[in-house]
């Protein structure tokens, strides 16, 4: 299978042979795979290695690129932060309690692509290329669908992460995507309920940074019936379609470059206009926003803003 033509860095490379050669497999991996066929820039990299126990894995990359960053060791990952890679070995999860930090992990670096690729949460990240070779893994076809523009679950799996659906309200704004039916009828019957705060407002920001249409995750949490969990959102929403849809207009006319004042513009626009309709906003964004640094600048700017209109 063809591939768009794509540069990897030297020390990526490099990190693929030296796993060759200790008898083992490196795979790219996740979301770079999906951006190099959309021909975007690609800055980080997943490497998932196939057929090496993790602490050779580990040995191999202490000896060759010094060093790294254990966090995630447990779970199979092992970032070098200095070239922006994170080396993974393929594992098998199930899930243990109704966090979303409750599930166990059993590390199978002997289970086939396919098997690995099964936890992956869409088709369009489930994609691996094998860079000796050139050639596409696609278990679950995930190209076609990439290249259709559909948004589909992987596999059953997908019920154990509720935070998959916000992932899928940020991909959808990023690469406007249209929801498969079977994955918008899962993610109604999933909740936000056990998500840490932290974890859904990340999946916000990634949508306003990376997004030039915002208003399609928005959108989608319409489809999946997730618009109900921010209050002040789906009572506007409900009540006041058409100073709704104008929110969303607007939200998409963010003309500002930089990551960390386009995420105050779009947070001030949305508390901004939700004030201007009468509807208070001002409890649920304290709650939303759960860096405390950055609500504090929010809320300056709204009153700000607040006081212009009254002068």
């Amino acid at each position: 299978m063809t591939l768009p033509n794509f540069e990897i860095p030297e020390y990526c490379r490099y990190l693929i042979k030296c796993v060759q050669e200790a008898g083992g497999k490196a795979i790219l991996v996740g979301g770079c795979v999906r951006d190099i066929l959309l021909n975007r820039n690609i800055q980080d990299f997943d490497i998932e290695v196939f057929g090496l126990a993790l602490g050779k894995v580990r040995d191999i990359l202490k000896r060759r690129f010094g060093e790294i960053d254990l966090s995630g060791y447990k779970f199979g990952v092992l970032k070098l932060t200095s070239y922006r890679i994170d080396v993974s070995i393929p594992r098998i999860e199930w899930v243990t309690g109704h966090k979303h930090t409750a599930f166990e992990v059993q590390l199978a670096p002997f289970i086939t692509y396919a098997e690995a690729a099964q936890r992956r949460d869409f088709t369009i990240n489930s994609m691996g290329i094998d860079l000796t070779s050139g050639v596409l893994w696609d278990p679950f076809r995930g190209k076609n669908d990439l290249q259709a523009g559909i948004l589909k679950h992987v596999s059953s799996h997908f019920f154990e992460d509720p935070l998959r659906v916000l992932r899928g309200m940020q991909f959808t704004g990023r690469f406007h995507l249209k929801l498969h039916p079977h994955t918008r009828s899962m993610c109604q019957k999933m909740s936000p309920e056990n998500l840490s705060r932290r974890k859904v407002f990340d999946e916000f920001k990634k949508l306003f940074v990376e997004s030039h249409h915002p208003s399609r995750g928005f959108l989608f949490l319409q489809q999946v019936n997730w618009l109900q969990y921010f209050e002040p959102w789906y009572r506007c929403q409900q009540e006041l379609p058409d100073p709704w849809n104008e929110i969303l207009k607007i939200l998409d006319h963010c003309n500002i470059d930089a990551d960390s004042k386009r995420i105050v513009w779009m947070c001030t626009t949305l508390w901004q206009q939700l004030e201007r309709v009468h509807i208070a906003c001002r409890n649920f964004f304290r709650q939303w926003i759960y860096d405390e640094e950055l609500f504090k600048q929010i809320l300056s700017n709204v009153n700000l803003f607040s006081t212009r209109e009254v002068d």
